[in-house]
């Protein structure tokens, strides 16, 4: 709403002299323009203007009447604000709704993303498990069949110099102890298997007793299993 003191630029509060003093400087720069309709209608309105507002009781009454449309002019606002608030509480609500439902859609994502994350975590350190482990099968496995050639090679040569006379004594590697432990394990099972039959064990019972040298022999390799038992008890112990 424009009031006849912005007409004048001035506040509403100014003296008389300021009201004055600018009035005249408002003519003066209309009189420097060229004249024409919008120039003599601002010139009619601010003389007008300053007819009111230079008599003390027009601009009392001018004040009074400003005041009370100021008023009116605020009660109806605040009459259309309540009135509708309903709608704009409506419409708050639906942006709330809409701003959860976005809020879930991307606190979904964001879960949904983590839980891919961890999988393909997962199924990455299982590949590289999966990975070291096939790597470590595929090395022992080269391991061992180039200890196995290397002891062909050594079993070759050693055949060839015994086949031209010498005398050849073979290294002892853990292809040929892993071998005589077999044979010795067989030979064990194959003596426990024949104990069991009465008439082999009656005869191995005879030698025993008869000859001095077995018996010797198995007295000590008695005595170092079981010694050897013991001490294997007594860790567990």
């Amino acid at each position: 709403m424009s009031t006849l003191y912005e007409l004048l630029q001035v506040k509403e509060n100014a003296t008389q002299e300021e009201i004055t003093e600018s009035y005249h400087k408002i003519l003066q720069k209309a009189d420097s323009l060229p004249p024409n309709e919008t120039v003599i209608e601002q010139v009619r309105r601010i003389k007008i203007a300053y007819g009111i507002l230079s008599d003390s009781e027009k601009r009392k009454k001018y004040d009074s009447d400003l005041a009370t449309k100021r008023a009116e002019e605020l009660l109806e606002n605040v009459q259309v604000k309540n009135e509708k608030e309903p709608e704009n509480l409506v419409e708050s609500n639906k942006e709330e709704r809409l701003r959860k439902t976005i809020s879930n859609q991307i606190n979904n994502i964001m879960d949904n993303y983590e839980e891919q994350k961890i999988k393909q975590e997962q199924q990455k350190k299982l590949a590289e498990k999966q990975a070291k482990k096939e790597f470590r099968k595929a090395k022992r496995e080269a391991q061992k069949q180039q200890q196995i050639k290397r002891e062909m090679q050594i079993q070759a040569y050693g055949d060839y110099l015994q086949k031209q006379g010498y005398k050849v004594k073979y290294p002892w590697t853990w292809l040929r102890v892993k071998r005589l432990l077999i044979a010795i394990f067989a030979v064990i099972v194959s003596l426990f298997i024949l104990w069991h039959i009465p008439f082999v064990k009656n005869s191995l019972t005879n030698l025993y007793q008869e000859n001095f040298v077995i018996k010797f022999l198995v007295d000590i390799t008695s005595s170092i299993l079981t010694s050897i038992i013991d001490g294997i008890k007594s860790i567990f112990q």
